[in-house]
C-alpha cells in the first residue's frame, strides 16, 4: 500500500516546477494534507496532481532541497506502477484530473524510463485521455524524448539560468549545451511533428545576480530558437539546508513582472526595442512594464480615436479583445463611459489619451488640449 507520508512528500518537492497554477487547494488523505493545484492547460481548467517520481538525487545543484548537497532530504520513491496506480484512484475519485510529473536523478535514462512506464500505464492500462505535463530529464536518450511525445500533451526541461557559466556556478553535475540544450532541440523536433503538444522551460530569477535584461533576453532566444510555448519565472529563494541557505532572496514581485512582460512579448506582440525600454539600469521596476514602456514612447497623450489595433496595443488599460473593439468602432469616441464598455481600464490608461480631442487632467476632470 501507497505510504500517505511518500504521496504527500513527493507532491511538496513538486511544486518548485512551475505550471500555470492559478491557486491550491488542499486534498485531506486522514491528517495529511496534499496540495492540488487548479491550473490552466491547453485543454482548459484542471485540477493538477504534481509529483516527483522520486527524490532520491546524485545531481549537486546548489539551490535546491532534493540535491546530494542537501542536508533535509527525506527520500522517498514510487515503485514500479505505484505513481500510476495513486493517481488513478484519486482521478476515480474525481478529485484531480491532469498529471505533472517530474523527477529528481538518480540515473537519467533509468529515471526517465521509470517515468514513461507510469504515463504508458495510465494512457494504456487505466485509459487515461486527460492532461499529462512530462518532464525530460537531463541525461535522457533521443528514444525517450520520441516515447516521451506519444504520451504526453506537454514536454519540458528546464534551462534554469541564463547561460553554461551560470549553471556551471549552480550545479557541477549538468551541462548546459549536451544535457539540456541537445534535449531541447529534440522535443523541438517532436513537438514540430506531431499535432497538439507543446514545450515549456522554466528560468531562475536572482540566484548569481543576473539582471531581469538577462533573464527576459535568455527567455526570448527560448521563445525564438527552441520555439517553447511558455518560458516560467521561478524567482530564487534560498532554502535551508542548501549551499545557498545564505543567498539572499529574488523578491517575488520580479517574477510577476517578468511574467507581464513576457505577456507582452508574446501576446501584445512588442519588439525587443519596445521591450528594452521597461528596463531601468537592465533591471525592471516594480511597476506594470507597460506603464513603463509608454512613458518612454507616449511622451504626450494620444488621440484614441483613429488608431490602429498596434496602436491602440501599446496604451496601458488596452488589451487585444479591447483594441480589436475600438478599432472597429464606426462612431467618434466622445466620453470615458463609451471606453469603459468597451473594455478600457481606465485608470490605467486616461494619463497615456485624448478623447476626442480631451485629455486627462486629473480623475474627475478633462482639459482641452
Amino acid at each position: 500500500m501507497t505510504s500517505v507520508e511518500k504521496v504527500k512528500n513527493l507532491s511538496e518537492v513538486a511544486s518548485f516546477d512551475m505550471e500555470s497554477c492559478q491557486s491550491s487547494t488542499f486534498l485531506s488523505l486522514g491528517k495529511t494534507q496534499l496540495p492540488i493545484y487548479k491550473a490552466s492547460s491547453p485543454r482548459g481548467s484542471c485540477k493538477l496532481f504534481k509529483t516527483l517520481l522520486t527524490n532520491k538525487c546524485k545531481m549537486d545543484c546548489k539551490y535546491c532541497i532534493n540535491s546530494k548537497c542537501s542536508t533535509r532530504r527525506q527520500p522517498h520513491k514510487y515503485e514500479k506502477g505505484e505513481l500510476a496506480r495513486t493517481f488513478h484512484f484519486f482521478y476515480k475519485k474525481r478529485l484531480v484530473d491532469a498529471l505533472f510529473l517530474s523527477s529528481s536523478i538518480e540515473e537519467p535514462e533509468t529515471n526517465m524510463e521509470e517515468m514513461l512506464e507510469e504515463v504508458k500505464t495510465l494512457r494504456e492500462d487505466f485509459r487515461f485521455r486527460g492532461y499529462i505535463h512530462l518532464k525530460i530529464l537531463p541525461g535522457s536518450s533521443r528514444d525517450q524524448v520520441q516515447r516521451a511525445a506519444i504520451y504526453a500533451d506537454r514536454l519540458s526541461i528546464n534551462i534554469e539560468t541564463i547561460s553554461p557559466s551560470h549553471l556551471a556556478e549552480l550545479s557541477s553535475t549538468k551541462d548546459m549545451k549536451n544535457d539540456i540544450l541537445l534535449r531541447q532541440a529534440w522535443i523541438r523536433e517532436e513537438v514540430r511533428k506531431r499535432a497538439g503538444i507543446s514545450h515549456t522551460t522554466q528560468l531562475i530569477v536572482g540566484a548569481l545576480g543576473e539582471t531581469d535584461k538577462e533573464v527576459f533576453g535568455c527567455a526570448i532566444s527560448e521563445y525564438t530558437h527552441m520555439e517553447v510555448k511558455r518560458v516560467y519565472y521561478s524567482p530564487f529563494s534560498p532554502i535551508l539546508g542548501t549551499p545557498m541557505e545564505g543567498h539572499s532572496p529574488a523578491g517575488k514581485w520580479r517574477g510577476h513582472r517578468l511574467y507581464q512582460l513576457d505577456f507582452l512579448y508574446r501576446d501584445y506582440d512588442f519588439k525587443k526595442e519596445e521591450i528594452d525600454l521597461a528596463y531601468r539600469n537592465d533591471f525592471l521596476p516594480n511597476e506594470d512594464p507597460k506603464v513603463t514602456i509608454a512613458r518612454s514612447q507616449l511622451a504626450k497623450p494620444v488621440e484614441i480615436n483613429g488608431l490602429g489595433k498596434e496602436e491602440l496595443l501599446r496604451i496601458p488599460g488596452v488589451g487585444p479583445k479591447t483594441a480589436e473593439r475600438i478599432a472597429s468602432h464606426k462612431e467618434k469616441l466622445s466620453s470615458m463611459l463609451q471606453l469603459h464598455k468597451l473594455g478600457v481600464n481606465l485608470s490605467k490608461a486616461l494619463p497615456f489619451i485624448k478623447i476626442d480631442g480631451s485629455y486627462q487632467e486629473r480623475l474627475t476632470a478633462f482639459a482641452c488640449a
